[in-house]
């Protein structure tokens, strides 16, 4: 029942973001528009270049030119759901950079805009989330923020580039999509919304801080919104586990084992047997029960004294010697995955510190100090975390936004978002403002 709540909360606060707004009157289709490339080029800013621009049937592929498309999220071939225009461009940015966009504007227009983000480091135009909003009616856009590349080395000594990936190329393509989508269709944008998780959910709660004008309402899932702290904690849990021949560390088949173990003791802390621990901070997990017997001849099937520290590690939240809160804890039932994030030192992290920290290539994790951690609060790569807690101009002009998160979350903890939350409502309580009018978070049990 609560998941069946959930969702309908859910649906109830969409359909207030979206009611007293009827669907506009959709735009005929049967090539009223001119997709050609010299007539896109034409609606968009002096010195823009565009790569290419078609119009296309619906349930045809389309495949983005891999010679504009190298990045890390790149897919070979699309089904297209809707009649549709899709260009790709480069748009210029400050410091004699650029970035580049993909666009669909389908010929059965509903009237609105919407803006897709991206994920991990960016650098690739995310086509399936805007081909898949084409289907519903909307113009849509997603920049590469600037690069290619799934890694962070072009952010070294690149102080644009940088500026560019932490909210430049977005708000960028924001203007752009929607100026070049009121010329294309000789009408206003009726309302813009904004959707994306992880970076994309970071990119979006910028977007909210940064040009509150932007969006009418945002849909951010598991925003990794705190860059300066999460980066370094995507690499630290791998330190905590490492190196692979201590006696600390967890293996894979052990982390299988205690996540089974997790769902084994708290799944039915909440009544209902069924696989879903459904509030992780209110389980009393006991790690202890998988401490290998004296007599025990096979390791990888239980943990020895000091695997239980690092489990216990784990599982608390980041508190330097000083006292210094870094960041939250990995949940209860984020075990699951954790291979994917403890088994090592994640490049997440490591690339964070090499290029956008600007040590350089021959920085190792066995380098690690706790003075990285001020020297990220200090340089704040890009101006990408989004610690502007007092968002009331987005609630002054009627912006809405949701925000769900995932219990079971492996790569950024779930109390990150609670924390955020948390520090936006000391931030607009002293206001006046009720959260609930404009701003809906979710904790989603099982999600990871």
């Amino acid at each position: 029942m609560f998941l069946l709540d959930l969702l309908q909360n859910i649906l109830i606060f969409k359909a207030e973001l979206l009611s007293h707004l009827a669907p506009p009157n959709t735009i005929p289709s049967g090539g009223a528009f001119d997709c050609s490339a010299s007539s896109i080029k034409s609606l968009l800013p002096a010195g823009t270049k565009v790569l290419y621009a078609s119009h296309y049937e619906a349930n045809v592929s389309f495949t983005p030119p891999l010679e504009h498309n190298t990045g890390a999220f790149r897919q070979s071939s699309y089904v297209l759901p809707r009649n549709a225009c899709i260009f790709q461009a480069n748009l210029t940015l400050p410091g004699n950079t650029q970035h580049s966009v993909g666009v669909v504007l389908p010929d059965d227009w509903n009237g609105r805009f919407l803006t897709a983000g991206n994920g991990g480091f960016s650098g690739s135009v995310s086509w399936g989330s805007i081909i898949d909003a084409s289907w519903y009616g909307f113009a849509t856009i997603s920049t590469n923020t600037g690069h290619e590349s799934s890694g962070a080395e072009w952010a070294y000594h690149n102080q644009d580039a940088l500026a560019n990936w932490g909210y430049r190329a977005m708000h960028d393509a924001v203007v752009n999509g929607k100026s070049v989508t009121e010329k294309y269709y000789g009408k206003e944008i009726s309302y813009s919304y904004y959707r994306g998780c992880s970076a994309g959910g970071k990119q979006g709660l910028k977007e909210v801080e940064m040009f509150p004008d932007d969006f009418d309402g945002v849909i951010v899932g598991a925003p990794a919104w705190w860059t300066t702290h999460l980066q370094l904690w995507n690499m630290i849990v791998g330190i905590w586990n490492s190196p692979a021949d201590s006696p600390h560390h967890l293996s894979n088949e052990q982390i299988d084992i205690l996540a089974n173990e997790v769902i084994r003791q708290c799944d039915p802390q909440d009544g209902v047997v069924d696989n879903i621990v459904m509030n992780p901070d209110a389980c009393t997990f006991r790690p202890e029960a998988l401490l290998c017997a004296d007599d025990a001849t096979d390791s990888s099937t239980c943990l020895n004294t000091e695997q239980v520290k690092t489990v216990y590690k784990l599982h608390n939240d980041w508190v330097e010697a000083d006292d210094t809160f870094v960041f939250p804890h990995l949940t209860l039932s984020s075990e699951w995955k954790w291979s994917g994030l403890v088994a090592s030192p994640a490049r997440l992290g490591t690339d964070y510190v090499k290029w956008m920290l600007q040590l350089g290539e021959d920085w190792k994790w066995e380098d690690w100090n706790p003075d990285l951690i001020k020297l990220s609060d200090e340089l704040n790569p890009g101006n990408a975390t989004t610690d502007d807690y007092d968002i009331s101009p987005f609630h002054n002009k009627g912006g809405k936004i949701i925000h769900y998160h995932g219990w079971s979350d492996w790569s950024i903890a779930a109390g990150s978002s609670i924390y955020f939350y948390d520090q936006v409502t000391n931030a607009l309580r002293p206001k006046g403002v009720n959260l609930d009018d404009f701003y809906r978070f979710y904790l989603v049990p099982g999600m990871g």
